[in-house]
């Protein structure tokens, strides 16, 4: 899939959000506009929380690896087939996945860490499972943000 990633003239950091029952996902992207050539140029806040277990933590991205994700959970929204991943250049062991089911659950999973932050690690390793009208809104927001620029 070839990216070339063009800013949305919209007022950042946005929230995209997920709420169910015992789980809750938001993500603030912030891309440096001046960086788009550097494999690093956004900065996204991730907050998770599932079954009383949280974190919240800032990765380094490449925006057009958000691009391919937001691409790819909207057409698994559509489709209720596949997955969508992104994970954290230079670091194994951070990333966030959807994949679905024909019936209609998408299990939410990940691995979060704080980047050895203040001389501490801390990790938080996820699953969950929603339904696909809770991710309803979360895809085609972060879509029209981001997805439409995939190719």
């Amino acid at each position: 899939m070839g990216i070339d990633y063009k800013p949305v003239e919209k007022h950042f950091p946005c929230e995209y959000k997920i709420e169910a029952d015992e789980f809750l996902m938001s993500l603030k992207p912030i891309v440096h506009k001046e960086d788009l050539r550097e494999v690093v140029n956004t900065s996204l806040m991730i907050v998770v929380s599932s079954y009383d277990f949280a974190a919240k933590t800032m990765l380094d991205i490449d925006v057009r690896d958000l691009v391919e994700f937001s691409a790819r959970l909207n057409e698994l929204y559509e489709r209720l087939n596949g997955s969508a991943r992104l994970t954290v250049p230079y670091a194994d062991e951070c990333y966030i996945e959807f994949s679905a089911d024909k019936v209609g659950h998408i299990r939410v999973s990940g691995l979060l860490n704080n980047g050895n932050r203040f001389g501490f690690t801390q990790k938080l390793q996820f699953q969950n499972e929603i339904d696909q009208t809770v991710l309803k809104k979360f895809a085609k927001d972060l879509y029209v943000d981001f997805g439409n620029n995939a190719k």
